[in-house]
């Protein structure tokens, strides 16, 4: 990275967003956070030391415990195990190595065969056995067209990270429209909302489900935290070596600046909360108990993240964003 970025990066002024209800964080969070870390060193998740010290400030379970503050303890533990195998994952199969290498693919696909076929593969890849046990621990915990929602999510993730592979082997990004289906997919924001229900009032219906309005819902949310994390992760994901285009930057190589970039983002982000504010108080003048407790969850989300952002990680962390950034070699030491 060019010192004049470097020294932009060291110029910008990251927002805070606020929001229109109250926040909440549910009481296990200190205790998951330990079981967690137990559980990822159990699976070989973590390559090294550095990597345990870097997910012991990362705190992925508290940000389980302020997006789903009402889940009980065991669902919350899936879930915060299922964070934490969603990150390495991520950070380790598409975002912070070679933009693609020889096991890109295979790994990719491995993770959409433990969906598809509830097995491990005759050679486990990297994170298939912990992702087959958090698997069969959701399959036992949501009903199997609940799965499925989730699960679609997932494959979604899976497939749309070769859309943003593709798009990092091209000297320009693509357009931003192109950009927002692209991160919609690849931040996996909709298997994590699919849990939002089973977390508060119960199971939702797929009538309610699948309702047009229901699903603006989702999609406001995603955007909330997808937009916002453009903003927050901008010092590390400007220095990772394969995958760097995000919001901002798209907006920056269009001739403005990175300030510039954020502030145009962080703009679209507080339109999007006002909208998911406007529609959902429409949606519940009639909606179910516990179509109630999914917007409920939906919210939790969005100001949970953002809570979990202010308060706990150092995820996207200055002072460690140079030693973060670069995953290269890990899965092979």
């Amino acid at each position: 990275m060019s010192a004049e970025l470097v020294n932009e990066l060291q110029q910008i002024r990251v927002p805070n967003f606020e929001f229109p209800w109250a926040a909440a964080c549910s009481p296990f969070a200190d205790l998951v956070e330990q079981e967690m870390q137990g559980w990822a060193l159990e699976y070989g998740l973590l390559p090294n030391k550095q990597y345990l010290d870097r997910v012991s400030r990362t705190k992925y379970a508290w940000l389980a415990a302020r997006c789903y503050p009402r889940a009980n303890r065991e669902l919350l533990r899936t879930i915060a195990d299922y964070f934490i195998w969603f990150f390495l994952a991520d950070d380790l199969f598409v975002d912070r190595v070679e933009t693609i290498g020889p096991s890109t693919i295979p790994n990719l696909t491995a993770m959409i065969d433990v969906l598809d076929f509830n097995r491990l593969s005759a050679c486990p890849v990297y994170g298939e056995e912990a992702w087959l046990d958090i698997c069969m621990r959701l399959r036992k915990q949501l009903s199997h067209e609940h799965f499925q929602r989730f699960a679609n999510g997932m494959r979604m993730w899976a497939s749309t990270a070769g859309l943003q592979i593709l798009n990092h082997t091209q000297s320009q990004s693509v357009q931003v429209g192109h950009y927002e289906t692209i991160r919609r997919h690849t931040s996996g924001m909709n298997p994590c909302l699919d849990l939002s229900d089973i977390a508060n009032d119960g199971p939702l219906l797929a009538e309610e489900y699948y309702r047009p309005d229901v699903q603006q819902l989702r999609r406001h949310a995603n955007h909330v935290v997808c937009w916002s994390n453009d903003i927050q992760s901008l010092a590390v994901e400007l220095r990772q070596p394969g995958q760097y285009w995000n919001m901002v930057g798209i907006y920056a190589g269009q001739g403005r600046s990175l300030q510039e970039g954020i502030d145009y983002t962080a703009k679209r982000v507080c339109s999007e909360i006002q909208e998911f504010s406007r529609l959902s108080e429409v949606v519940e003048k009639s909606a179910s108990p516990e179509l109630r407790g999914y917007i409920a969850g939906m919210k939790d989300w969005m100001s949970g993240y953002q809570e979990w952002v202010v308060s706990d990680t150092q995820r996207y962390s200055e002072a460690f964003a140079e030693q973060d950034a670069d995953d290269r070699g890990l899965l092979l030491a």
